[in-house]
């Protein structure tokens, strides 16, 4: 009756119906693990927040996570978080109602009330701190890592914000790890290994930059001691760009064991390896000398040219040579015939 109760049309009756389902799942069993209800009913199980459950109580919370009234709002996200503190199952009626997207969004809408922020975020917490790895992959996907993020900035809830991501982290490195063993299976059987038939890696669940926010933003050596415990399990930085990456994901970022640091997948450490530097002295060597037999050939070609360009120069000389000496030979008889032509006219004159 009071599940029915928390759909009434008067807030005034949905709010102490909601309060008092709210206090049955808080509620703690009787030492004999039942209910102390009337001895001539069965006995109910120890666990209430079943019994709510099987009321079908949970699609009406999600209903009243958005109601208009601030306090129903408050008490809604109050027991849904107390729900989600609970077993495996019990976080899954809360993600089967679809109450997560609207608690997301309530966390990221800055017009909501303080109150009801709160309670939701606990939802968050609760659910990430408690939940199945498929669970908070499903989280995940919901936008919850972005709530964690949020409550980093809060002093009062940074902690738990912390514990939160690292079962995140600690659910992609499972999956990293089981990932890695189904690729050599695939290396060896010779299939195909991709997300979703994507061809590509799953996206990291959280990135580096959320864990190093709460290194940078906080004074207490507590807050820092613990992201940076959470930082050094879980991620990189490449020494060549210094951005960080998954110590989980290779694809990303590898241990370069020639360099002894990690570096990324866009970063290329082979120019400060030893083997690249030998063969690139040898290929600068075999550089220097086609460039000086180059030029020796140049040289060589240039001298002969000159040489050439020299006999050519003297033949020239020899032949401008002969071509006077022609010419004198020839004046010579020139002359030797006309002193001959006179003495004959001088003979028949006399």
């Amino acid at each position: 009756r009071l599940v029915d109760l928390l759909l009434h049309p008067s807030w005034r009756v949905t709010k102490p119906a909601l309060r008092t389902i709210g206090n049955i799942v808080c509620a703690e069993c009787t030492d004999d693990g039942t209910a102390n209800l009337d001895p001539t009913l069965p006995p109910i199980p120890a666990d209430y927040t079943e019994v709510v459950l099987e009321c079908d109580a949970v699609p009406r919370l999600r209903q009243l996570i958005t109601h208009p009234n601030r306090e129903i709002q408050k008490e809604a996200c109050w027991t849904l978080s107390n729900i989600a503190a609970g077993t495996v199952d019990q976080i899954q009626a809360v993600i089967d109602s679809g109450a997560i997207g609207p608690l997301v969004r309530l966390v990221r809408d800055g017009t909501t009330d303080q109150e009801v922020r709160s309670e939701a975020c606990w939802v968050v917490l609760n659910a990430t701190s408690c939940g199945s790895d498929a669970q908070i992959e499903v989280l995940v996907d919901e936008g919850c890592v972005s709530v964690l993020g949020v409550l980093l900035g809060e002093p009062s809830m940074v902690m738990m914000a912390l514990e939160g991501l690292e079962r995140v982290l600690q659910v992609e490195e499972s999956r990293e790890l089981a990932r890695g063993a189904a690729g050599l299976h695939a290396a060896a059987t010779g299939t195909a290994l991709d997300d979703e038939g994507t061809g590509r890696p799953p996206s990291p669940l959280v990135s580096a930059s959320i864990i190093e926010k709460a290194l940078d933003g906080h004074n207490s050596t507590a807050v820092t001691k613990r992201a940076s415990r959470i930082w050094k399990q879980h991620f990189v930085s490449c020494a060549l760009c210094r951005q960080s990456f998954s110590r989980h994901r290779p694809a990303d970022a590898r241990f370069c064991n020639e360099c002894k640091c990690h570096v990324c997948s866009n970063c290329d450490c082979q120019v400060y390896h030893l083997s690249y530097q030998e063969e690139l002295w040898a290929a600068e060597g075999e550089k220097d000398t086609g460039k000086k037999k180059a030029k020796k050939s140049k040289k060589q070609k240039k001298k002969a040219k000159m040489k050439e360009k020299k006999k050519s120069k003297a033949t020239a000389e020899q032949e401008k040579e002969k071509q006077v000496e022609r010419e004198r030979e020839m004046s010579q008889q020139q002359a030797s015939g006309d002193k001959k032509g006179k003495k004959g006219q001088q003979r028949e004159n006399s």
